[in-house]
């Protein structure tokens, strides 16, 4: 008779329920950690750009007030008045025939205006300290935490340009203004990023009433 295989017996692992559970509990693990550097990352990406935010509006703040500065030393005097910087053409009958810009003394104040806020701005280098709390948006949180430090660079591109208005002033009326627009081109530079902006003021510098009908003639003016 042939011989009989011998069956072998079937025995059970019982060690692999327990690797399963800790397969489970590790990607659980792993789900939860990439969860939470998600959230950090954005977190993270989320405080640098409202503190960006923070930050240059506080640049700006600071540059405005150098600006400001400057402008009221220069006109802190009485030397700056309509007849320096524009001369009124008259026709027989007494009316303003033609309004004539002096551009040498224009040009030379934006000039010196533009020295003036450089120096007021340090030489065009400026540093600031804000504490994190400011910039945390809680009012409870101001003036603590580490301090960010903050450089500010004023550009070579800044430049003083000067504008002509004329505007009705009632019957028979017409107000000349001369303004100048002064555009201060910064780099605000923070430890992670460096944001370029612009600070812009306007500068009423001289003006008054031209009674009569409108002048024709407008001289010397870059723009009219």
């Amino acid at each position: 008779m042939p011989r009989r295989m011998r069956r072998r017996p079937l025995y059970l692992d019982m060690h692999l329920p327990n690797l399963s559970r800790k397969c489970k509990l590790t990607a659980i693990l792993v789900i939860v950690l990439a969860g939470l550097m998600a959230f950090t990352a954005k977190s993270i990406s989320y405080f640098r750009e409202l503190s960006c935010q923070m930050v240059v509006s506080d640049a700006i703040d600071l540059m405005t007030l150098c600006i400001n500065d400057a402008i009221s030393r220069k006109f802190s005097g009485d030397e700056y008045g309509y007849d320096y910087f524009v001369e009124l053409d008259y026709a027989p009958d007494g009316s303003v025939s033609a309004v004539r810009a002096n551009m040498a003394r224009i040009n030379s104040l934006s000039s010196e205006l533009l020295s003036d806020i450089v120096h007021a701005a340090d030489g065009g280098e400026l540093s600031l300290s804000i504490p994190v709390g400011n910039v945390l948006g809680s009012s409870l949180l101001l003036g603590k935490g580490p301090e960010i430090p903050v450089d500010i660079t004023m550009l070579s591109s800044s430049h003083v340009d000067f504008r002509n208005e004329l505007t009705d002033a009632g019957i028979n009326q017409t107000k000349h203004q001369i303004k100048l627009d002064v555009v201060i081109d910064i780099d605000v530079i923070m430890p992670w990023r460096t944001v370029s902006t612009q600070v812009i003021s306007e500068i009423l510098i001289a003006e008054t009433v031209i009674l009569g009908d409108v002048p024709d003639t407008y001289l010397n003016w870059g723009n009219s």
